[in-house]
């Protein structure tokens, strides 16, 4: 007697992994493409809110019911707004700007990533910090304070700027824009294996 057929085999349920050759250059999938095509637009929505930040935030600071107030936490509120407008402005543009190119998507390779954002977020916190104390003597004019101000009051100014500028330029990666938030998904999306099978990060987005 015949022994029967051999049974078919199982249908895999999930597909093999994927292994990027080294000329892939192109976002891999719909959703990939999706993302790419989010972070490779500039995000002109935020871009418009960091501008009416800045004109609210210079308007509050400049007002004479502030400069000229008889209260001296009041008057601190003025280059306490105008830095932290200033300095979200610094650090925001640069992550409302494209994130992604939809004809070349960097990769990094399995041995680990060679690029850190925080070199580039670290810098534009200090450049932040360092103009904003300028942005608000622009915006108060200096050369009309009130002669009742002290020398210490006046210096207290400089650094309630330049910290809040510092702050500032920090607070878009609490409230990130469109174009960063779909890098990031894009980055954790390139999680995958090797052609060894060997687990690894890889991040998809150019800067």
């Amino acid at each position: 007697m015949d022994s029967l057929p051999p049974s078919p085999p199982a249908a895999v349920a999930d597909p093999p992994a994927y292994a990027a050759a080294p000329g892939d250059i192109y976002p891999r999938g719909s959703r990939e493409k999706q993302l790419c095509d989010e972070a490779g637009h500039p995000d002109y929505l935020y871009l418009g809110g960091l501008l009416a930040l800045d004109v609210a935030g210079i308007w509050y600071g400049s007002s004479p019911d502030v400069t000229y107030s008889s209260s001296l936490p009041l008057r601190m509120t003025g280059p306490l707004a105008i830095g932290l407008v200033w300095g979200a402005t610094v650090g925001g543009v640069w992550m409302a700007l494209p994130k992604c190119s939809p004809h070349w998507v960097g990769e990094t390779p399995p041995e680990g990533a060679v690029r850190a954002s925080w070199p580039l977020a670290l810098s534009l916190a200090l450049l932040a910090g360092a103009t904003a104390p300028i942005v608000n003597g622009i915006a108060i004019n200096s050369y009309a304070l009130p002669l009742s101000w002290t020398t210490l009051e006046r210096e207290m100014h400089l650094v309630v700027a330049g910290v809040a500028g510092f702050a500032g330029a920090l607070l878009p990666y609490l409230l990130p824009p469109r174009t960063w938030s779909a890098a990031r998904e894009l980055d954790r999306l390139r999680f995958g294996t090797d052609g060894r099978g060997n687990a690894y990060v890889s991040y998809a987005v150019t800067f």
